[in-house]
Parts: C-alpha cells; structure tokens; sequence
C-alpha cells in the first residue's frame, strides 16, 4: 500500500468512533483529504484484498500495515542512531 493510503488509514483509525466500520472512517478521511469515490474504493478494495489473501479482517490488515509502516521507520532510526 502507497504512503499516500497509509496516511488515509493512519487518519481513519485517530478518527473512528465507537463500534463504527473501519471503511466509514475511512470514507471521512478520504473527503477530508479532498480525494475523491474512486480513491476510496480503492483504498478499501486493496484492504479487502489483502485481508482476503491473509484470511484475516479488514481491521486486523489495517493495524498490521500501520505497525509495518512503523516499525520500518523506527528501524531506520535506531540505525542511524546506534545508542537508541
């Protein structure tokens, strides 16, 4: 998933309410990133896909790529910085 969804889905978990679907939060990010349809259906159709492939939910997808995404940053941190 591009770095651009990523965000989309980092927003859409700080912004989901009690008991919501995952995929409305992510519609609200997606208009509040002034993207459009298209780029929501995609979005969530590559989650889909994924958690198909996975045999896992949407939700579990989401949190393992954000984790993914935050652990390679925090790897290259610590590389560039050898007393962390």
């Amino acid at each position: 998933m591009d770095k651009g969804r990523l965000e989309i889905l980092r927003e859409a978990q700080r912004i989901r309410q009690r008991k919501e679907e995952l995929e409305r939060a992510i519609g609200r990010a997606v208009r509040k990133s002034s993207h459009d349809f298209q780029y929501y259906v995609a979005t969530v159709s590559e989650l889909r896909e994924l958690a198909a492939s996975k045999g896992v939910s949407i939700d579990q997808v989401a949190e393992g790529l954000l984790k993914e995404e935050d652990g390679s940053d925090d790897r290259g941190r610590h590389q560039d910085n050898p007393g962390h």
